[in-house]
């Protein structure tokens, strides 16, 4: 729920005001740059976000991160760290509020608040675009964003259920070595349901959902399917 609340919000601020930085930083805000001369597609901005504080945003292949620091001399404040993909909102207990949105898509935006109650409000400000020719990293997008958990499904079988953005999957694992049955292949979404021949029911139910199943029977008889959930996909991946 603070979530929604704080979005909602967010939505707000996009129609009305957009925070205005202190004269002094401003100065030097809004300027997005070559990070280093040897990587041309890492570029960085710096904004104020109010109390003192500045933020300072960077945008590269791998992704946004912010980092936050003190207006008056420009030093990084360290006890607020490092906001990125694994790490996109500062604790509750920070004393401001900052979150990354869309921290896996080419237009991440930084939403933030530091006056507390009702005096303060949200604001957003958007991370500088990576420069002409750059792209984010899909595999490392990819690799971030995949998550896997195993399960057993009886006759001696585990099944390994990985979630990425390319969807869901499925390998079967010999409970007595942890070694894959190779006979028996992977489910994905082009091969979503093992062949009647494999001996047992193997299916993944909704393949290009958010939500998919492995729906799954080992035992004949009147034994029922077993459903199992696969992992759900991290904060903010995307799902293609």
């Amino acid at each position: 729920m603070r979530y929604a609340l704080r979005t909602g919000l967010a939505v707000a601020t996009l129609a009305g005001s957009v925070i205005v930085p202190s004269a002094a930083f401003a100065a030097t805000s809004h300027g997005a740059r070559s990070a280093s001369a040897a990587d041309q597609c890492t570029v960085v901005a710096t904004d104020g976000v109010g109390a003192g504080l500045g933020v300072r945003m960077t945008m590269s292949p791998q992704g946004p991160s912010v980092v936050f620091v003190d207006e008056a001399d420009g030093s990084q404040v360290k006890r607020f760290g490092t906001l990125d993909r694994s790490h996109p909102a500062l604790a509750r207990d920070a004393g401001i509020e900052a979150e990354i949105l869309n921290p896996y898509g080419s237009t991440p935006q930084l939403l933030a608040k530091t006056n507390g109650g009702r005096d303060g409000y949200y604001a957003i400000q958007n991370f500088p675009t990576l420069p002409k020719g750059c792209s984010l990293d899909e595999a490392t997008v990819v690799k971030q964003c995949t998550v896997s958990h195993q399960d057993g499904i009886g006759a001696g079988l585990d099944a390994r259920l990985t979630m990425s953005p390319k969807g869901p999957s499925v390998t079967f694992i010999d409970e007595a070595d942890g070694s894959q049955v190779t006979r028996l292949g992977t489910l994905n979404r082009s091969h979503p349901k093992l062949p009647d021949s494999a001996g047992i029911y193997a299916e993944i139910v909704q393949p290009t959902s958010w939500d998919p199943q492995l729906k799954s029977k080992t035992q004949g008889g009147s034994t029922p399917y077993a459903f199992t959930s696969f992992p759900k996909l991290p904060k903010g991946c995307p799902l293609n």
